[in-house]
């Protein structure tokens, strides 16, 4: 089937701030045979194709055709709107919602954060030569590396500030390694990008920084990686009596042999109760930072 194409006058496009987001244009399709029925067709020799880039404009792309019929004695007339529009991909996570995002940065960097040793590395409690607390927990610099990740995007994104300044509340995977709840905390910026050439109209950077800390919870026999939240030793000066109240804590004198009341915090057995002699240290864990479920947009990695 032959067939002749020409550019019609009058295109019609959108422009904001960023530039050109969107343009039409109309091609008269003329084939030298009438459409038999059910002969509709996809493509159309002559006219841009579906995917292909805009002769001048970067990042606008053929996106669909609007295709009317009309009528002419013994040929077939096609007005075909060739849809010129940024490039849309599905991202993953998202449901079958459409979005034009482009990633600009992926990976990490090395970090440090101060944290309290309440149990060391071999899950050994970090108490003094007498079994009691130090006055003033010891601390350490230990890795916090930092995961980053820059992305673009044609349309502002909702729901991103869910996660500001909070903590996982699921596992999450990033290149691979899975990092327990707790242990990523968030933070986001938003950026407008203002005279972009690609469509590209917002830019978020999210930082994920990671944290472990492996302590015994609770009075339990093996360590617990508890990430950004925070383990205090139970110790004070004063135990609830069995009828009720509080009452400061006595212990035997060593020198005179008599009961006498600490002067010093001592430690605590989850209850409320002086430890007994030769028992681990009981430790809490308290939550730092509100959990909330990150989007996989904010970690997933480019394909």
């Amino acid at each position: 089937m032959a067939t002749q194409v020409k550019q019609k006058d009058g295109r019609k496009y959108q422009v904001d701030g960023s530039g050109i987001t969107s343009l039409k244009r109309d091609y008269i399709v003329i084939q030298d045979s009438t459409m038999d029925a059910n002969g509709e067709t996809a493509s159309f020799a002559g006219v841009p194709a579906i995917g292909s880039v805009h002769p001048s404009i970067s990042g606008l792309y053929v996106q669909s055709y609007d295709v009317q019929e009309g009528t002419g004695k013994d040929k077939n007339i096609l007005t075909v709107t060739v849809n010129y529009g940024p490039k849309t991909v599905e991202t993953s996570g998202e449901g079958s919602s459409l979005i034009t995002s482009r990633v600009d940065e992926w990976g990490w960097d090395d970090g440090t954060d101060e944290k309290e040793l309440v149990d060391g590395v071999d899950g050994t409690a970090v108490v003094n030569s007498a079994g009691d607390p130090f006055e003033s927990v010891p601390k350490i610099t230990a890795p916090a590396p930092v995961f980053t990740k820059v992305v673009s995007f044609a349309s502002r994104q909702s729901g991103w500030a869910n996660s500001m300044c909070k903590v996982n509340d699921s596992s999450v995977t990033i290149g691979g390694k899975s990092f327990p709840i707790g242990s990523l905390l968030c933070t986001v910026a938003e950026k407008r990008i203002i005279g972009s050439s690609d469509n590209m109209k917002y830019q978020y950077t999210i930082r994920l920084r990671y944290k472990s800390n492996k302590v015994k919870i609770a009075g339990a026999s093996s360590a617990t990686d508890i990430g950004w939240d925070v383990a205090v030793t139970d110790a004070g000066m004063r135990e609830i009596k069995d009828s009720g109240g509080k009452v400061l804590v006595r212990v035997v004198d060593k020198e005179t042999g008599k009961l006498c009341t600490v002067t010093s915090a001592t430690l605590l057995n989850g209850r409320g109760r002086k430890l007994a002699d030769g028992d681990d240290p009981y430790n809490f864990r308290f939550q730092a930072y509100e959990r909330a479920s990150f989007p996989g947009w904010f970690y997933s990695e480019p394909t």
